[in-house]
């Protein structure tokens, strides 16, 4: 589509926002589930009015400042952690950028969790890029996840009564820490960037991780809203607070996202 040759940055955000309120967000559905990215490979999005997918349709791509970040760390045979993969555009493009590395994403919202495992099927990228649809957090068990249909990108755990009554949707989904879980996966290679959209969770997620990020250092890209935060009864304060006492120095602050690296990784 003409957008996907849109030259700049700025203003990219109005685009969507405004036209997706209109019948040009049906005429976006009817091409199909399956789409073309900026960078010439297929993925499958969501039909509905999902925004994510929408912006996708549009642009062929998502978070440009965000893509490369992502791309500049993660090197051969290193392992990217996609934290709230929504459809996983950024873990479809970091497994075929490296393909000797590892890719692990995490997406509890099955309704969406099947789209990536198609895309990886088509791609034939289940070597190097592996789904997995519980929940990252600091602790083991299982949580209520409510699933919105408008936008699948803020589906999140439930940090509170008042997030569960207003749910459209909700269901219940396993919780891991990645500190007990992922180790044993790892076959000896260093985790080398992480990014984490979790609507809201983030710091349960570090949490879960810490001896993780103290071991391998990891360049990281974290979602930072007060008003997400604020359900789980943290803030970017707080975020930002733990992140500094783990080592990390902020980067900077692009498009709602800390980008950020270890002080001893630089």
């Amino acid at each position: 589509m003409l957008c996907q040759r849109w030259p700049f940055l700025r203003g990219r955000d109005a685009i969507p926002r405004h036209f997706l309120k209109d019948d040009f967000a049906q005429s976006l559905a009817a091409y199909g589930p399956w789409i073309t990215t900026r960078d010439g490979w297929e993925m499958k999005a969501n039909m509905g009015g999902d925004y994510t997918s929408q912006v996708l349709k549009l642009f062929g791509e998502l978070e440009p400042l965000t893509k490369a970040f992502l791309l500049q760390h993660l090197g051969p045979r290193g392992v990217f952690l996609d934290i709230g993969a929504n459809v996983g555009y950024f873990s479809l493009l970091l497994a075929r950028h490296q393909p000797q590395s590892r890719v692990f994403a995490f997406e509890p919202n099955p309704a969406i969790s099947t789209l990536l495992a198609d895309s990886i099927e088509r791609g034939g990228l289940g070597d190097r890029l592996s789904l997995h649809t519980f929940a990252a957090s600091d602790s083991v068990g299982s949580v209520s996840f409510r699933v919105e249909g408008d936008n699948s990108g803020h589906s999140r755990l439930v940090g509170g009564p008042e997030s569960a009554a207003s749910a459209e949707q909700t269901l219940q989904v396993e919780t891991v820490r990645l500190d007990d879980w992922l180790p044993p996966q790892l076959g000896g290679r260093q985790i080398q960037v992480v990014k984490i959209d979790v609507e809201g969770a983030e710091l349960r997620v570090l949490r879960g991780m810490e001896k993780l990020l103290a071991q391998h250092r990891p360049a990281l890209v974290v979602e930072a809203y007060d008003e997400h935060l604020a359900e789980f009864g943290d803030s970017c304060a707080s975020l930002r607070s733990w992140l500094k006492a783990a080592g990390y120095v902020e980067e900077a602050f692009l498009g709602g996202n800390l980008h950020l690296v270890h002080r001893d990784a630089r």
